[in-house]
């Protein structure tokens, strides 16, 4: 039940990063842009303060995914690292896919690249909270554990 709630959550967000990247839809025209994306990594990327806002709003849109991806916890066959990492480059290769057809838009390499990087703040988040949350846990059985023998 509540691995069905991380899930819903997930998606909700991931249909709002979508809802927000892809407006407005007029721009939506149905040719690509192939002129327009910028395919080396980085190449496009100096110290202007737009250009770093929009880097933080990728891998903070993102970083969201990777707590929600480790929090469902589909497999435990993959690594819940890899498992959120592959939601979100599937993700922004999709909506940066959309933004090719987009005029006015410029579809970047440098995109997906920071919203996994965001994606996997996020899941390293979720797995830190996770260890942090079981040594406080086992810290508290041991105290209280000692407690009940002095008794």
């Amino acid at each position: 039940m509540l691995c069905t709630a991380w899930r819903t959550m997930l998606v909700l967000w991931l249909m709002c990063v979508l809802l927000a990247i892809s407006l407005p839809w007029s721009r939506f025209d149905g040719t690509a842009h192939w002129t327009r994306v910028q395919w080396i990594p980085f190449s496009h990327l100096y110290w202007h303060r737009t250009v770093l806002a929009e880097a933080a709003l990728n891998i903070l849109a993102f970083a969201p995914v990777g707590y929600l991806c480790v929090r469902s916890v589909w497999s435990v066959k993959w690594s819940p690292l890899l498992m959120a990492c592959v939601v979100g480059f599937v993700s922004s290769f999709s909506i940066e896919t959309y933004q090719l057809f987009c005029l006015n838009r410029v579809p970047s390499v440098n995109d997906v690249v920071m919203n996994v990087i965001g994606t996997a703040c996020g899941a390293w988040l979720a797995s830190s909270i996770d260890q942090i949350v079981a040594w406080c846990s086992l810290r508290f059985r041991g105290a209280r554990r000692g407690i009940t023998e002095s008794r």
